[in-house]
């Protein structure tokens, strides 16, 4: 699109300019048509000045939200590290809880066999008192004493097996109580400490969410940072060419100026002939606007070879032979390509008519891009850069403007004689 805007502008200003250099009549209208192209380039270089300002400062939006999400995935980094601090934290509770509880385990096997031989107990002397009846077997081994003394020693030993019953049931109780409770808080915690850990495994989840959202909005911010900086060069590189464009018209208006004094001090020559020998005078010549030949050396290659691929004709010389301007024209372009090597485009307009002329391979270029050159001039040096086997000049015209497909490259022995 670029490419197609700078044809037109420089077809425009080429068509001016071979109007002028053909020494056409109505000189005024011409400059004035200059001049009207010259306001419209100015307007158009102002409005791409605007473009530029806004890209720019889309440029800086981007930059700044770049910065703002770069500072919250730090942020969200710091978040994870302290939650997989925590779980970590967590992860060695669990696994104290888990020690404690084996241990616990192991105190309640170890209690469980006391109450087991507890019960056993306790279950022998419920089968003596049923068997003895019961209470009464102690009153007859009280009634059974022989003396006072066996008697108080009969009491105690009664009351010693009495408060040892009492004893065991008691402490089997509380062991009962006791296994229950520490038991069911060591769960307890262990269950707190588990549902603990996956809530802050489900923080990190959410937080490693967040983070790739923010990754994916950042990766996204780049594609468009990108994009208008794309854009902004594009506009950049449009701006160059519209300068390069007033250029060309303000040399093509300073042509068409001399053109008409030179126009004028011809016509004061025939009015002044034409008075002395009172005869018609023949009218100035003007240019005939054909091609010349661009550098000198042998046809190496025809067009339409490589299976009608080859779109121009190779002309073998040695490197640093000159080549030259075919006719006059403005320089659409002088850049080194992956296979035209340096290579230079010319626009012209000849007899109302767009040509473009290419020049490729060369060891070195002399013009520039928006340049105004005239037919004959230096413009660079044969060589044999980008894709090429050896020192020559590729020479390529179209009727038209050049395009990828090179549908408009015409054999350019049509118009030149090699």
């Amino acid at each position: 699109m670029k490419f197609k805007r700078f044809l037109s502008v420089a077809g425009s200003a080429l068509l001016l300019m071979a109007v002028a250099a053909n020494g056409t009549p109505a000189g005024a209208s011409k400059l004035q048509e200059l001049e009207k192209k010259k306001e419209e380039i100015q307007s158009e270089k102002a409005s791409i000045h605007t473009e530029m300002e806004e890209a720019n400062q889309k440029i800086n939006e981007i930059k700044s939200r770049q910065a703002e999400v770069t500072d919250d995935l730090q942020s969200l980094d710091q978040s994870i590290q302290a939650t997989e601090t925590k779980i970590k934290q967590q992860e060695g509770k669990i696994a104290e809880k888990k020690s404690e509880i084996e241990k616990l385990k192991k105190e309640i096997a170890e209690l469980e066999k006391r109450i087991e031989k507890r019960d056993r107990l306790l279950k022998e002397r419920a089968r003596t008192v049923q068997a003895t009846g019961g209470t009464i077997s102690y009153l007859e081994v009280l009634l059974g004493s022989k003396s006072f003394t066996d008697f108080i020693d009969r009491l105690s030993a009664v009351s010693t097996i009495l408060e040892a019953d009492k004893s065991i049931i008691e402490e089997q109780k509380r062991d009962n109580e006791a296994l229950k409770k520490n038991k069911k808080k060591v769960e307890n915690e262990l269950a707190q400490v588990e549902k603990l850990k996956k809530e802050l495994e489900a923080q990190k989840a959410s937080l490693a969410s967040q983070r790739a959202k923010k990754e994916r909005l950042l990766a996204e911010l780049k594609d468009k940072q990108k994009e208008a900086e794309e854009y902004y060069m594009g506009l950049e590189e449009q701006k160059a060419l519209l300068a390069a464009q007033e250029a060309a018209i303000k040399k093509a208006m300073e042509l068409e100026k001399k053109r008409l004094e030179e126009l004028k001090r011809q016509q004061q020559q025939q009015q002044q002939q034409h008075n002395n020998k009172g005869g018609n005078a023949a009218p100035a010549p003007s240019g005939s606007g054909i091609f010349i030949r661009p550098t000198t050396g042998v046809v190496s290659d025809e067009f339409g070879t490589r299976g009608g691929k080859h779109y121009g004709i190779d002309i073998a010389n040695g490197v640093g032979t000159p080549v030259y301007a075919a006719a006059g024209g403005v320089v659409l372009d002088s850049y080194y390509s992956p296979s035209y090597g340096n290579v230079i485009f010319i626009t012209h307009i000849i007899d109302g008519k767009t040509f473009t002329t290419v020049y490729a391979h060369l060891s070195s270029r002399a013009v520039s891009r928006g340049q105004v050159v005239q037919q004959g001039q230096y413009i660079g040096a044969m060589g044999s850069t980008g894709d090429s086997t050896g020192p020559h000049l590729h020479f390529e015209i179209h009727e038209g403007p050049w395009n990828d497909a090179k549908s408009n490259a015409v054999n350019p022995r049509k118009y030149i004689n090699f």
